[in-house]
């Protein structure tokens, strides 16, 4: 029969200085605080399970402080409460350090009062034993010393999740804890190596986890220690195990980190994987229902891995838990429900691992789902584009006008809803066959090629009200009250919104041209800026009507926009107001679109695959936050 199983879980914790302990007994108000401190600890794992790591940490931070006022109440009674209370703040403060927050040093739990050895009398203080100073490279073949010999080797391979750390609630801090095991049980029988669980869980490469290996001669000895009984040859089995062997360091396991794929790799993550996660595994890992502390909402959560450490090792997919999930040689076939993946599929996800496990997603944190989509999107053809857009913005227009029917009408180049009838519709589409001719030539595009890919979707409305119910309801934002339309470009949607103008207020034709060349420059790389796409938008629309009055506006504003930054590249950082920024953002490119083929050529460096930052540079000669500090000061004054 099994014995009980232990988790052995890798992550990073940073624990300073043991807890300092003296023998008062607790107050009922100290009692009080421990349990109001157990409450703060679940508060803190509720705000990490939400996406709210700053909320966790300034919680957890908290309840650092308030411990210090306990350390004095660290008597035998109340040992046990405080115990439980370190064992849960170590997982949060754990993963809080795992998203790179920097937290202040977790001191390790208490341990339990010396035993008395009378009435009202203490026994003296434990004494340290012998340290060993190094990890063996070979061992005794019999007379195994735990701390010369056994203690290194736990630090070495275990020690971040289990001596300095108690993943899966298993410590083996000393050999009293260690020999303790777990709550499910002993997982180590003097005299029985075979069958002790803690040898079966290494054999079976199970453990430890994240990418560290017990060696053949390690695993001798630990065998040939338990063989012969197991023993303890310090002087306190309560002595810390750091103690024991201070110069033994723990394997640090590198954190694994989101690294953009080239476009060269073979398997794409987000086209080829990313709908079989979403589809077979976020049932069971998702916020709410995470089995073994495993997230895969999105990519950033898991990245983050579980109680087995992390999902994989970058190019080793063979040592990697996830394919060993995958392929049922651990301990668990995953995925637990409707059967195995299909040998192709799982073959998909070894060369993804094998060739860097890069992401190619819209962004780590959107749902694998949306990754899914936004994959099929960047290599779907026009039509099947267009195709797509048809259903995505009935949709929206659904979600801003629930109840509200709007005809549909299709050209070539654009998809229209809005709040009028079908001919009042069928007139703007036809007004706006020159717009999209006029935008063309100004940004040079093929004439061959339709100027967004997939088509654009215009919603026209009648009233400002009407604009800003929908971008309440569709964008969950509010948008400047200033503004009378707007565009969103991101792969699988491209759309425009715009109250449309009544009598001369202003250009419809600028305000279409603005949504077409925004979504046009936004296309033709991947994550270009708002910044550079908006700002050359604004200023297509400046040519396209510069009597406009919402283009007179921006230039009567650029200057004490200019003026108002604290930092000449505040705009490409968007540290402005929306309108603000958008205006600086005009008043940059327009003086950039200014000079001969340079906005040309970072389009064209963007075509053939560069990043917007390499494109730039290649193009103009400089980053964009230096071009931004020579043409701040000159903006500013006016010239």
């Amino acid at each position: 029969m099994k014995r009980p199983a232990i988790l052995l879980i890798c992550a990073v914790l940073s624990f300073g200085t043991q807890v300092s302990v003296s023998w008062a007994v607790p107050t009922p108000d100290q009692r009080n605080e421990v349990k109001a401190l157990k409450t703060e600890v679940r508060k803190a794992t509720n705000y990490i399970k939400q996406g709210k790591v700053q909320e966790s940490a300034e919680v957890v931070r908290s309840i650092q402080e308030r411990l210090k006022g306990l350390q004095d109440a660290n008597e035998a009674e109340l040992t046990p409460d405080l115990e439980d209370l370190f064992k849960s703040l170590a997982l949060s403060h754990g993963l809080l350090e795992l998203e790179g927050l920097t937290m202040p040093a977790l001191g390790n739990a208490p341990v339990a009062a010396p035993a008395m050895a009378g009435p009202g009398t203490l026994l003296p203080p434990p004494a340290i034993a012998p340290t060993a100073t190094t990890i063996p490279l070979n061992f005794p073949a019999t007379n195994l010393s735990f701390t010369k010999h056994i203690a290194p080797v736990m630090i070495a391979k275990c020690g971040r999740c289990h001596v300095t750390g108690a993943r899966g609630n298993f410590s083996a801090a000393n050999y009293e804890t260690l020999m303790k095991g777990p709550p499910e049980g002993v997982v180590i029988f003097p005299g029985d190596p075979q069958g002790s669980r803690f040898i079966e869980v290494i054999e079976s490469g199970d453990m430890p986890r994240g990418g560290t290996k017990v060696t053949a001669n390690e695993m001798a000895a630990l065998q040939t220690w338990i063989k012969e009984g197991a023993k303890y040859d310090g002087t306190d089995p309560r002595a810390s195990l750091t103690a024991l062997a201070p110069d033994a360091k723990a394997v640090v396991v590198p954190r694994l980190a989101v690294v953009e794929a080239t476009g060269q790799e073979t398997v794409s993550f987000s086209r080829d994987i990313a709908g079989v996660f979403a589809k077979r595994c976020v049932s069971c890992h998702n916020a709410d229902t995470n089995d073994g502390n495993l997230s895969m909402e999105n990519f950033a959560r898991f990245l983050r891995g579980g109680d087995s450490g992390a999902p994989y090792l970058v190019g080793k997919p063979g040592e990697s838990l996830l394919i060993k999930k995958l392929r049922g040689t651990g301990d668990v076939l995953m995925p637990k429900r409707g059967g195995a993946l299909d040998e192709a599929v799982i073959a998909k996800v070894e060369k993804w691992i094998s060739e860097g496990a890069k992401f190619d997603g819209e962004t780590e944190t959107v749902s694998l789902q949306r990754d899914n989509v936004y994959g099929m999107a960047k290599l779907a053809s026009h039509d099947e584009l267009a195709k797509m857009r048809v259903d995505s913005s009935a949709q929206k227009w659904n979600l801003g006008f629930p109840g509200i029917m709007s005809p549909k009408v299709e050209t070539e180049e654009l998809l229209l809803f809005g709040n009028m009838g079908e001919g009042a519709l069928q007139d703007y589409a036809n007004e706006s066959e020159d717009v999209i001719n006029r935008v063309r030539g100004m940004l040079k595009a093929p004439s061959n090629q339709p100027l967004i890919k997939g088509r654009m979707t215009l919603f026209l409305l009648k009233q400002r009200y009407d604009y800003t119910e929908f971008s309440k309801m569709v964008e969950s934002r509010t948008v400047p009250a200033d503004w009378r339309g707007h565009w969103r470009y991101n792969v699988t949607d491209a759309y425009g919104t715009m109250i449309l103008p009544s009598k001369e207020e202003y250009s419809f034709e600028a305000l279409l041209a603005q949504q077409l060349a925004g979504s046009y420059v936004a296309a033709q790389g991947n994550k270009v800026p708002h910044w550079f796409s908006e700002g050359a938008a604004r200023v297509i629309a400046s040519r396209v009507s510069p009597k406009d009055t919402r283009v007179v506006a921006w230039n009567n504003q650029l200057q004490a926009s200019v003026q108002s930054m604290q930092k000449p590249d505040d705009f490409i950082k968007a540290q402005l107001s929306a309108e603000q920024n958008d205006v600086v953002s005009y008043g940059f490119m327009k003086a950039l679109m200014g000079k001969a083929n340079s906005f040309e050529a970072v389009l064209s460096s963007l075509r053939k695959g560069a990043t917007f930052d390499q494109a730039f540079v290649s193009a103009i000669g400089a980053t964009p936050d230096k071009v931004a500090a020579s043409w701040a000061p000159r903006a500013a004054s006016g010239r």
